[in-house]
């Protein structure tokens, strides 16, 4: 080889091995998976901690969909009836009848209509992010619907010495799956109160736990859509949502008004009146962000009666995605993460209340990044082993982690990853 080859011999070879090792910038990798751990390597602050953030709902608006993936509400109907099967809907066509009006129900949740008050507002009508799903129990030959015949506990009782609107009895005696499935009971209204004509076979609903009592359908037989916003309307109450024409539902986007059912041109109730799904109208067809906020913060709870119905999708990792963090970040609510979470070089994540990891995942640091932990619990909702948090280094720059107050760690392995 003559000296000219030989030395452009040498300087390819000098390049290749410069790129070659800058594209292999080794990676050392800090676990933390306990307390202990995170005293050893986290920075300590004295920050005054605001913990009210936890429970404000606004800090639980849907906004995000892979924060916010969509929540599944487990149900099953019950059909009271009297020992002659002479009220209610048979096992076929009440089958077909709520199959349909669940469908619908789960339709006009998600279409989420603008508010029509106050005139001219601009309150933003976010996807809800939550629907319902059929759950049968363990049994065989379940498919969520059950048929009862009772002639003690078969109406629906709301006015006088007798009524039992609300009476838990009912769903106490026939519950199936009480502690993770919403029963949601249809009852006739009591044929005695209907023959004094001073009773009418109206719409009707009432939240008792994780039970709904649902009245006016069996009489009525009007097309299934016709019921599918009082169906929200309950489970809206399930969700801790109040009525929304008074002051006092805790939440600022729902104005007060004197609930009118639709225009009716008097100077009470002009065009437009409420379309809030928690008032008394012809429409129920909008839900505010607070309004979602309280509802998906009913469902962070952790051992609330509402999280035991909704499937546990979090507990279980997605490995086709990973949340990064690309911006300064702060989670003010409890957050149920299904996938691995990355802090990118330059920003930076605080977690203020809760956050569940699902099982496997793990919470990486890069280097240039800040992970703050103020005052949280790291946890599995589910009991299930997750890979802690990974703090990369590399020759340059390390990721950092700093903790305020009291941090939990928990179910974190405490095997090597």
């Amino acid at each position: 080889m003559r000296s000219n080859e030989y030395l452009n011999y040498c300087c390819l070879l000098l390049v290749l091995l410069f790129f070659n090792s800058g594209c292999n910038k080794k990676l050392h990798k800090i676990l933390v998976k306990s307390q202990e751990d995170l005293v050893a390597i986290g920075e300590f602050q004295e920050v005054n901690q605001n913990k009210q953030s936890c429970t404000d709902p606004l800090n639980y608006i849907p906004i995000d969909p892979d924060l916010y993936p969509v929540r599944y509400i487990r149900v099953n109907f019950h059909f009271m009836d009297n020992e002659n099967a002479e009220y209610n809907f048979g096992p076929e066509d009440g089958r077909k009848y709520m199959r349909y009006l669940l469908q619908n129900a789960n339709d006009r949740l998600i279409e989420n209509f603008a508010m029509n008050l106050p005139v001219g507002n601009e309150t933003p009508n976010h996807n809800p992010r939550y629907q319902y799903v059929l759950t049968p129990s363990q049994g065989e030959n379940d498919d969520a619907f059950y048929h009862h015949y009772d002639n003690d506990h078969c109406f629906f009782v709301n006015k006088g010495r007798n009524k039992n609107n609300y009476s838990r009895e009912v769903i106490d005696k026939y519950k199936i799956g009480e502690d993770s499935i919403l029963n949601i009971f249809i009852i006739p209204h009591h044929p005695d109160s209907l023959a004094t004509g001073r009773h009418r076979a109206h719409r009707t609903g009432i939240a008792l736990g994780n039970g709904l009592k649902i009245a006016g359908l069996a009489e009525k037989r009007e097309e299934p859509w016709k019921f599918a916003t009082l169906l929200n309307h309950e489970i809206g109450h399930f969700f801790s949502l109040k009525h929304s024409w008074t002051k006092h539902d805790g939440c600022d986007d729902t104005p007060p008004h004197p609930n009118c059912w639709h225009p009716d041109g008097t100077e009470k109730c002009p065009d437009p009146v409420s379309n809030n799904l928690m008032d008394y109208n012809s429409s129920q067809m909008a839900i505010t962000p607070c309004q979602l906020g309280r509802v998906h913060k009913s469902i962070a709870m952790l051992n609330s009666t509402t999280r035991k119905v909704v499937r546990p999708d979090w507990c279980i990792k997605d490995h086709t995605k990973i949340y990064k963090i690309n911006r300064d970040t702060i989670w003010a609510g409890a957050i149920d993460l299904n996938k691995d979470l990355l802090i990118t070089t330059g920003n930076s994540l605080t977690i203020k209340c809760r956050l569940s990891m699902p099982s496997g995942g793990k919470i990486i640091v890069e280097p240039g990044a800040t992970l703050h932990l103020d005052g949280c619990k790291l946890h599995n909702d589910c009991g299930y082993d997750w890979e802690g948090i990974q703090v990369l280094k590399n020759k340059n720059q390390s990721g950092k982690i700093v903790y305020t107050g009291t941090v939990k760690i928990e179910n974190a392995d405490d095997r090597q990853s």
